[in-house]
């Protein structure tokens, strides 16, 4: 068998070496300016909801939560103030990190902010009670759950955001399916999919989607309730909601979702979309163990 030439073995090698390099490296955090004015501020959750104009070359003009690398940037910052802020994209999110005030302005009318709550839920605390209806009109306290380990998260079925309560119910999906085939967790866990649009997402709407993404009402529930109270509940583990006034179907929101065990004790909140179902099942499985 010949030998291959030194040089051509050397300028193979030195390719593969760029050939990995590029790959391992993460792409560049984009940066884009952004201008709105401040509608709320979540100094304990690092987050500021802003009502943005378009964004040139990432987004339309929108109202969203946003959360920031430095805390600093929240200090001073009001309902209403104008501000310019950088905007710093890559893959494991966004966040702003830069916001300065450039002048003030009434909010308008047409946007209502829903007032997160001061104090969080922190993990080994008792979750609040709440009492809910279920996807077939059923009432369900969330008290009468005790034994059974949950995951709670928030959705709404208007959602048009792939990567938002789509998300979330193509994780809830995964999530259903390793309960099924767990010995462990199989009749000691249920996972509720709490609607903050109850005005539309009556029972009956419920059914239907949950039919549309395979909930099996023996593990996975969609629930619905009164507004205020849902808002009060879910603010308490740092979700945020703005619905406009004009166009109820316009719903801006962040995203939570609660593992709580056996005794309705807070274990975890994932925030955000990067969790996946497999962190979700390890949790569930440290908490079926326990």
């Amino acid at each position: 068998m010949k030998r291959l030439p030194a040089a051509l073995i050397a300028s193979a090698a030195f390719a593969l070496l760029v050939s990995e390099t590029a790959c391992s490296r993460q792409p560049a955090p984009r940066q884009f300016t952004l201008h709105g004015q401040v509608l709320a501020v979540r100094p304990e959750r690092r987050e500021i909801i802003i009502k943005h104009d378009d964004i040139k070359g990432f987004m339309p003009a929108m109202t969203m939560p946003f959360t920031v690398k430095d805390k600093k940037w929240l200090d001073g910052r009001a309902p209403g103030d104008v501000v310019d802020a950088t905007l710093v994209v890559q893959d494991a999110g966004a966040y702003l990190s830069r916001i300065e005030k450039v002048g003030s302005a009434p909010i308008s009318t047409a946007t209502a902010v829903v007032p997160g709550a001061v104090e969080l839920v922190e993990p080994g605390q008792p979750v609040p009670d709440i009492s809910l209806v279920d996807q077939d009109g059923r009432p369900i306290q969330l008290g009468a759950l005790r034994g059974l380990a949950l995951v709670i998260t928030f959705v709404y079925t208007r959602c048009p955001m792939p990567n938002f309560c789509p998300l979330m119910d193509k994780n809830f999906a995964a999530i259903q399916q390793a309960v099924k085939d767990d010995a462990r967790l199989r009749g000691r866990v249920r996972l509720l999919s709490i609607s903050f649009d109850p005005a539309h997402d009556t029972p009956q709407v419920l059914k239907q989607h949950a039919a549309g993404v395979g909930a099996d009402s023996t593990v996975w529930s969609y629930l619905t309730g009164d507004q205020q109270a849902i808002d009060r509940f879910a603010s308490r583990f740092g979700l945020s909601v703005v619905r406009d006034a004009n166009d109820p179907s316009n719903i801006v929101h962040n995203l939570r979702t609660a593992v709580v065990d056996r005794e309705g004790k807070l274990v975890k909140v994932f925030g955000g979309s990067d969790w996946t179902p497999d962190q979700v099942v390890s949790a569930l499985a440290w908490v079926a163990a326990s």
